[in-house]
């Protein structure tokens, strides 16, 4: 009887070990975006350049002005565990960068074809890698080039597990996204299918970086959130929180890094849903843009193949501290106004990434230094509205402010004060005269429409992306019709294109068209303007009637807003139709005069 063979245990080829590895770095091509951008800012880039074509599987070209790579280290990057961030196992602890493993190059090289172009100071020429040749010299500036083209040419299972070419896209903006909101200091240039995407210059100052931030969260999330920053026992958390009022259906708009690594933590995600508590309707999620900054010992970035997960050597501190941080914040905005900072202060600390924190709180009176409170005893840190200090930068909206309970107008105002929200829709305000019913679905498209009219007379239209766009299935004449004015309407704000014979996509509208019911709103513009084409466009510009169906498709009241934000609204539609009295639409509310009310309940 012949025994059954028994297998062996051996080694490896190294190609297949890297192939086998470039399955935890490399997931899709937004995985490696992210390591390449990663090892730009670990060599202390001031700009990068990114270019992707086909969603990045057939190309990802990232240029840094970083240190470069020595010509004797060319071949080194390439291989598994080589790396010039750590050198002992105690640096493991105490890890400053974000890369540190020495895995992504070479993994990213077993699954495509890569070419490493890089050029250190004081070299006259650099040097240029590619598979399967030698190190040559090449005309290169200082920095690093690194290409990658075909991804996944040699493994077609994990190609095929990859989605279409527009969801890799939108996963790599997402990536650059988060990349980006970390390191403000940092420009990027981003160019996508051989045309430009998007530019992000650097930021320090708080009115370049409020612009970074609308640019990437939206301009909605800028005027519904507020600054702070607060610091105890070495533990620093600063950022934008959003309004209560500003919650959402989705959790896309959160933001979490922790020593300006972008994390996806349980206890930081507890933490912050445990501060918002019932403020929050069911089913709604808040959204905020937040920084933990502590001493690298005192957190583990090991702890996940991606790197995107943490742990925490004081866990219990750092959820306490998150929590009581947003809980102040949340009750002090809902309590009293907020101070104004001023036009030069940054909104991000100066102290070196992963350094220990011993940044002083300045009085907002003298502007000297605060003596350091006992151990255990919180600074009171600054709580700064968001669209206060961007108003050193551009017009907003007055309802980005959060009016103080102890400022109230006086009740003889056009609209009176707000008193309720009543079925879910009518905001019922009291005057001198009596009461006033307010359609406020229908109000907020009535100022959107002022804005846009606005907007379009001072020829400075803000657009906002979508986080989600929306696609329309339209007729054929339609969609034509948006193939053929796609550049008009994108100087009117619109990034609208057609997707195929009777499909076309929103990716981005006029910032002051959020409180429309954009479902509803564009299927009737594109059948008036197709309409209207037929009635020869140039007699009635396109602009106009963009302007005048602006009103007309309220988006519903999802979440109730609190007696603040009703009463901002009263006043800008007072100011509306103050400025404009020979305004032709309805005024979206209803006077009943006390008088009227009282005949009512008049005893016969």
């Amino acid at each position: 009887m012949v025994a059954p063979s028994l297998p062996r245990i051996q080694l490896l080829p190294p190609a297949l070990a890297n192939q086998i590895a470039a399955g935890e770095v490399v997931e899709r091509p937004a995985s490696v975006l992210k390591e390449l951008v990663e090892n730009a800012l670990d060599a202390g880039a001031q700009r990068i350049e990114i270019e992707s074509e086909a969603g990045g599987i057939g190309l990802i070209r990232v240029r840094d002005d970083g240190c470069g790579i020595h010509p004797e280290d060319l071949c080194l990057a390439l291989s598994s565990h080589a790396t010039s961030k750590i050198r002992q196992q105690e640096q493991l602890l105490n890890i400053t960068t974000l890369g540190f493993r020495g895995e992504a190059l070479a993994s990213i090289s077993a699954v495509s074809h890569l070419s490493l172009n890089s050029r250190v100071v004081n070299e006259e020429y650099g040097w240029c890698l590619r598979e399967n040749t030698a190190v040559q010299p090449v005309a290169h500036p200082v920095g690093t080039t690194v290409e990658v083209r075909d991804l996944f040419y040699n493994t077609p299972a994990r190609r095929r597990f990859l989605r279409g070419e527009k969801t890799e896209f939108m996963h790599l903006r997402a990536t650059l996204e988060r990349l980006a909101l970390s390191h403000f200091e940092v420009s990027f240039r981003v160019s996508y299918n051989r045309r430009p995407l998007f530019t992000l210059p650097s930021c320090l100052r708080s009115p370049d970086q409020l612009k970074r931030i609308a640019k990437i969260c939206g301009q909605a999330f800028t005027e519904h959130s507020l600054y702070f920053k607060r610091e105890i026992e070495g533990l620093r958390l600063w950022g934008w929180l959003g309004h209560p009022e500003f919650c959402r259906s989705q959790t896309n708009l959160q933001y979490f890094y922790v020593n300006q690594r972008m994390v996806r933590d349980r206890l930081l995600t507890h933490a912050t849903r445990q501060a918002y508590g019932n403020r929050l309707p069911p089913g709604r999620h808040p959204a905020y843009l937040l920084y933990l900054e502590l001493p690298p010992s005192q957190v583990d970035v090991n702890a996940h193949p991606a790197k995107n997960e943490v742990r925490f050597r004081e866990a219990r501190q750092v959820h306490g501290f998150v929590v009581r941080t947003l809980t102040e914040i949340l009750e002090q905005a809902e309590s009293e106004g907020a101070p104004k900072p001023t036009a030069d202060a940054p909104l991000s600390g100066d102290a070196p990434h992963g350094s220990p924190l011993e940044v002083p709180i300045c009085s907002q009176q003298t502007g000297q230094a605060l003596q350091p409170k006992p151990h255990g005893t919180p600074h009171k840190g600054r709580l700064y509205p968001v669209a206060e200090a961007a108003e050193h930068y551009s017009p907003l909206p007055r309802g980005s402010r959060i009016p103080s309970r102890k400022g109230n107008h006086n009740e003889s105002s056009l609209l009176g004060q707000a008193q309720a929200l009543v079925l879910g829709r009518y905001l019922l305000a009291e005057n001198h005269q009596g009461l006033v019913l307010v359609d406020l679905p229908a109000a907020r498209a009535r100022l959107a429409q002022a804005r846009l009219r606005a907007a379009y007379a001072r020829d400075h239209i803000t657009r906002q992306p979508l986080l989600l766009p929306l696609t329309f299935k339209v007729s054929p004449q339609q969609a034509e019709w948006t193939e053929q004015h796609a550049s008009e309407l994108l100087t009117l704000g619109f990034g609208l294109h057609r997707l195929g014979p009777s499909v076309v996509v929103l990716r981005e509208i006029p910032a002051s068209l959020r409180e429309l019911n954009l479902e509803q709103w564009l299927p009737a513009l594109l059948t008036r303007l197709t309409e209207q084409q037929q009635e020869k466009l140039e007699e009635t510009p396109l602009k106009e009637i963009i302007v005048s169906f602006t009103g007309r498709y309220p988006a519903p009241t999802i979440s109730p807003p609190s007696l603040q934000e009703m009463n901002v609204l009263l006043r800008e539609l007072e100011k509306l139709y103050q400025n404009e009295p020979d305004l032709k639409s309805k005024p979206p509310w209803h006077a009943l005069p006390k008088n009227k009310i009282e005949e009512w309940f008049a005893p016969d």
